[in-house]
């Protein structure tokens, strides 16, 4: 039977270019020869060499290759040799190489570039512009009513053009006729010292019933009272704005005309001879009067607009 395979084991390797292999002995002509195992170096021969440590990959650069299966073969057939053991090194001969640690610069030789800021202005070097209250106006007209000697009662028109400056223009009574004044008043300091300048006159006009309200009898002189007169004053205002109160004094200058003097003068009875060579007084023009003496007033000032 082993000769009829060797036969056809021989015929097919023929057909197929494969030299014939030698023809098979039975078993138990087969003789088994004991492996040889190599002889063992002693340790102290041996050079050791380092390993090589391969740098490790990290593992999605490892490229894994599948295993290689071997087909099994009949046990019959497998000439089973003795597996080789390589010989352990001692861990004393391996030399084990550090691993490479970049060396780290210490923080003294790093040159640290410090953040650019941009620059901010401070708020005490900017300037703003706070917008100026504005004063408020001063009204501008108003009306003045005051009372003194010899002004008498006087109502007016005050303008206002500047609060240094006053304008005023009215009429009045002296309690013997009607007449008018107009002047002007500088106050240096809106309120306060002012001056004054005005000028007015009176029509003529009797001023008997005047006479008897003071105790003095009637006169033909007192029948026409008229004049014109000038102040010069200096006084205090209080106030400023919508209600100004005010006294005024100085000087005034009066001029006037004295009517009817003639009549004070007596002429002798006609048919009088003891008035003989007596001296007649004819009084054919009437004469003017001046005359200069302390004046005072009171006021007061409503501004309306």
């Amino acid at each position: 039977m082993q000769r009829t395979i060797s036969t056809v084991l021989a015929a097919a390797a023929l057909l197929a270019g494969i030299a014939r292999p030698a023809a098979a002995q039975p078993a138990e002509a087969i003789q088994q020869t004991p492996p040889v195992a190599p002889e063992a170096q002693p340790a102290t021969d041996v050079q050791q060499v380092p390993p090589v440590v391969p740098v490790a990959q990290p593992a999605t650069d490892v490229q894994q290759v599948p295993p290689v299966v071997l087909v099994a073969q009949p046990a019959t057939d497998i000439q089973q040799s003795p597996p080789v053991v390589p010989v352990a090194q001692p861990a004393t001969d391996v030399q084990q190489s550090p691993p490479v640690v970049p060396v780290a610069q210490p923080a003294a030789d790093v040159q640290q570039v410090p953040p650019v800021v941009p620059e901010v202005e401070v708020a005490a070097t900017v300037q703003q512009k706070v917008p100026e209250a504005r004063p408020k106006r001063l009204p501008i007209f108003g009306v003045m009513v005051d009372v003194g000697v010899p002004d008498g009662l006087i109502g007016s028109l005050t303008i206002r053009p500047r609060k240094w400056v006053r304008v005023s223009g009215g009429g009045g009574s002296n309690g013997i006729s009607g007449g008018w004044r107009a002047g002007v008043t500088l106050l240096p300091f809106g309120a306060g010292p002012s001056a004054s300048l005005e000028y007015g006159q009176y029509q003529d006009g009797d001023a008997n019933a005047m006479a008897k309200t003071f105790g003095f009898g009637s006169s033909p002189v007192l029948q026409r009272v008229g004049y014109q007169y000038m102040n010069a004053h200096l006084g205090l205002d209080f106030g400023s704005r919508r209600f100004v109160f005010f006294i005024h004094g100085g000087v005034t200058m009066l001029r006037g005309q004295i009517h009817n003097l003639d009549a004070l003068i007596p002429s002798p009875p006609a048919g009088d001879a003891s008035a003989t060579g007596t001296t007649e007084v004819t009084v054919r023009q009437d004469p003017s009067a001046k005359a200069i003496g302390p004046s005072v007033k009171l006021g007061l000032i409503v501004y309306v607009w």
